[in-house]
C-alpha cells in the first residue's frame, strides 16, 4: 500500500493525499504557525510535499545545502564556544541573512548576476530619497556575497565577514592567539577575556539595525503583490545537516530569528520539525528572554483522528486494487471478512498505533504481504502479525527517541518485568524493580548529563522510600512523553496519551493513585496482555 515514508512515497502520496484542512489553517492570514510539529510518522513531510504541488510559490530551503558544518570548522568560533561565548546572536543573524537572501533569490528571480544588476539599479531609484532603506539593502550586498551563487557560499561570506572583522577589531595579537590555539598551547585568561570582549562588540553590532529596515523594505516594497503570496518551507532539521557540536544551537537560533518575518504579510515562513527534536532545543535553549509558553503561539501539532486514518488506508487500498487486480472502486470494507465487525477491526489496529499514518500503513503492510493472497482479511490475519509488528514499532520508538533519551530502551524494558502488568498502579510497583532500573542506568549511562541519571544517582545514594518514588516519577514522566504509556489519575477515568492529549506530564502531576498502561502496539513484544476497550476514548 505504498511506502510508510512520505519522502520514499512517490506512488501513492499524491494520488492518496488527505486533505483535513490542516494545509489551508496553517497558511491562512490569521494564523500565527510558523513551525509544524510532528512525531516521527505524523505527516510532516507530505505537507511539505503537498504545499509545493498545490502553490504557485513556494521556496524550499534545504538545510544540508547550507553547508553550515563550515561554521565548526572555524578556528574562532571554536575558540568562542569553548570560552563560554553565546554565538546564539550571530547564528540569529546568519539566520535572518540566509532567509532574506533566499526570499529575494527565489522571488525576484535572482540567478544571474545580469538580473542582480537590473534589480539593484530598481531599488537604488526606489530608495534615492530614503537613505535608511538604501544602507540596508546596501548591507545585503556587503554581507551577503554574490545572490546567484549557492546559499551555502553565501554561509561561508558572512561568516568569513564576521572573522575578517573580528580580526581587524582584535590587532594583531589574534594571529599569535590562533597560532597558539592551532598547536594545543595554552591562552592565557587576560587574553582570552579580550579576544571574546572584541567578538561581543562586533556581534552586537553586525548591522542588527539595518536587517531589522530590510525586512520593513521586503514588507512595504518587495512583496507587495497580495496575489502572489510566497512560501518558504524548511525541512529535514532532524538530518546531520550541521556538526553536532552547533546544530541545536542553530535550530534554536531559527526559531527565534521567525518571528521578526512575521511582520512581511505576503510571506509565510513554514518549518517542518519533529517533536523529539524540538524537545531538545526547548531543553537546551539559552537565549536570553526565551519563553516557552510564548513559544507555543507560533507552532502547531499534528494529529489524526482514526476516520481521518481510515480514510488514507481506504484510498490506499482502492490505488492498490486499481494497479494490480480491478478498475472497480475497492475500499477497506471490501477486504474485512464481514461487514459486521469490520469496524472493530480498524478499531483494534489503530490501538496499536499512536494514530499517525506511518504506523497504519506499516500494520497494514505486513498484513499484505503475508495475507495478500486471500480473498477476505480475518481478525486472526491481523493478529498473526502482530509481534512482527510490535517488535517494529519497538525499534523505531528507540530510533526515534536515543538522540533525546539514550536509555530509552531500557525504559522500555522496565515495562516488561514479569513483575509488572499491562496497567499498573504508580504506588504499587514493586520497589526491588524500581531499584534495579535506578542501579542499571547509574552504571550504564552515569556519563550521560541526564536528568533521569541524576535522579538514578539520587536514589541509589539515599536508598530512600522518598528517593525512589521520585526516580520513579521522572521515568514514568520520560515513558508518557515517548507514548510508551498513557496515564489516568484515577481508576476510572480516561487515559491520556501524549499523542493525544498534551505532550509531556511533569513529575509533580503524579501520584501513588496515578495508574499506568502499557501501549497496546507493545504487548506483543513484552508479553503484556489486557482487556482494554476504546483506549483512546473514541478519537
Amino acid at each position: 500500500m505504498g511506502k510508510a515514508a512520505a519522502e520514499d512515497d512517490d506512488g501513492y502520496i499524491t494520488d492518496c493525499f488527505v486533505d483535513t484542512g490542516f494545509v489551508d489553517r496553517i497558511l491562512s492570514e490569521s494564523s500565527s504557525t510558523s513551525i509544524v510539529v510532528g512525531r516521527t510518522g505524523s505527516g510532516k513531510s507530505a505537507l511539505v510535499r503537498r504545499i509545493r504541488e498545490t502553490h504557485d510559490n513556494v521556496c524550499e530551503l534545504v538545510p544540508e545545502n547550507l553547508s553550515l558544518g563550515y561554521l565548526a570548522d572555524s578556528w574562532l568560533l571554536q575558540f568562542l564556544t569553548e570560552n563560554q561565548f553565546d554565538l546564539s546572536v550571530f547564528f540569529q543573524q546568519l539566520w535572518r541573512h540566509v532567509l532574506v537572501v533566499e526570499l529575494l533569490r527565489f522571488y525576484e528571480g535572482l540567478d544571474s548576476s545580469q538580473k542582480f544588476s537590473t534589480f539593484t539599479s530598481r531599488i537604488n531609484n526606489l530608495f534615492k530619497d530614503q537613505s535608511g532603506k538604501r544602507r540596508a539593502f546596501e548591507y545585503l550586498t556587503k554581507y551577503g556575497g554574490e545572490f546567484w551563487s549557492d546559499t551555502d557560499l553565501r554561509v561561508k561570506h558572512i561568516t568569513d565577514e564576521f572573522q575578517r572583522q573580528v580580526e581587524l577589531e582584535a590587532g594583531a595579537q589574534i594571529k599569535s592567539i590562533e597560532a597558539k590555539y592551532k598547536r594545543g598551547e595554552t591562552i592565557g585568561r587576560h587574553e582570552t577575556k579580550e579576544l571574546v570582549s572584541k567578538a561581543q562588540k562586533i556581534t552586537n553590532s553586525i548591522q542588527m539595525q539595518e536587517l531589522a529596515k530590510i525586512i520593513d523594505i521586503l514588507d512595504e516594497d518587495i512583496f507587495v503583490n497580495k496575489m502572489k503570496k510566497t512560501v518558504l518551507v524548511i525541512d529535514d532539521l532532524d538530518r546531520q545537516w550541521a556538526d553536532d557540536r552547533i546544530r541545536i544551537k542553530l535550530i534554536e537560533a531559527l526559531i527565534n530569528a521567525l518571528p521578526k518575518f512575521r511582520k512581511i504579510r505576503n510571506v509565510k515562513i513554514l518549518v517542518a520539525m519533529r517533536d523529539d527534536l524540538l524537545d531538545i532545543v526547548l531543553d537546551q535553549a539559552t537565549t536570553a528572554g526565551f519563553q516557552r509558553d510564548k513559544f507555543r503561539d507560533y507552532h502547531t501539532r499534528i494529529t489524526w483522528r482514526s476516520d481521518e486514518l481510515r480514510d488514507i488506508i481506504d484510498r490506499r487500498v482502492g490505488k492498490l486494487f486499481r494497479q494490480k487486480y480491478t478498475g472497480e472502486v475497492v475500499s477497506l470494507s471490501d477486504l474485512f471478512e464481514d461487514h459486521k465487525g469490520q469496524e472493530d477491526y480498524f478499531t483494534y489496529i489503530c490501538e496499536r498505533t499512536m494514530m499517525r499514518p506511518r504506523d497504519v500503513i506499516s500494520y497494514f503492510n505486513m498484513i499484505v504481504d503475508r495475507c495478500g493472497g486471500r480473498a477476505k482479511i480475518t481478525l486472526k490475519d491481523i493478529r498473526s502479525v502482530e509481534l512482527d509488528y510490535s517488535k517494529d514499532r519497538r525499534l523505531a520508538l528507540v530510533d526515534e527517541w536515543r538522540e533525546h533519551i539514550p536509555c530509552v530502551d531500557e525504559l522500555i524494558s522496565f515495562l516488561g518485568n514479569r513483575k509488572m502488568s499491562a496497567t499498573f498502579r504508580l504506588g504499587a510497583v514493586p520497589g526491588d524493580v524500581t531499584d534495579q532500573l535506578a542501579t542499571q542506568l547509574y552504571a550504564d549511562f552515569a556519563k550521560q548529563s541526564s536528568p533521569l541519571v541524576c535522579y538514578a544517582g539520587e536514589h541509589f545514594e539515599e536508598n530512600s522510600e522518598r528517593s525512589r518514588f521520585a526516580f520513579l516519577s521522572k521515568v514514568i514522566a520520560y515513558l508518557y512523553r515517548i507514548g510508551a504509556i498513557g496515564i489516568r489519575t484515577q481508576e476510572n477515568s480516561a487515559t491520556q496519551f501524549s499523542f493525544i492529549a498534551k505532550p509531556s506530564i511533569s513529575v509533580e502531576e503524579l501520584g501513588p493513585n496515578t495508574w499506568c498502561v502499557v501501549h497496546p502496539m507493545l504487548w506483543q513484544n513484552l508479553a503484556r496482555r489486557a482487556d482494554i476497550k476504546n483506549i483512546f476514548g473514541g478519537r
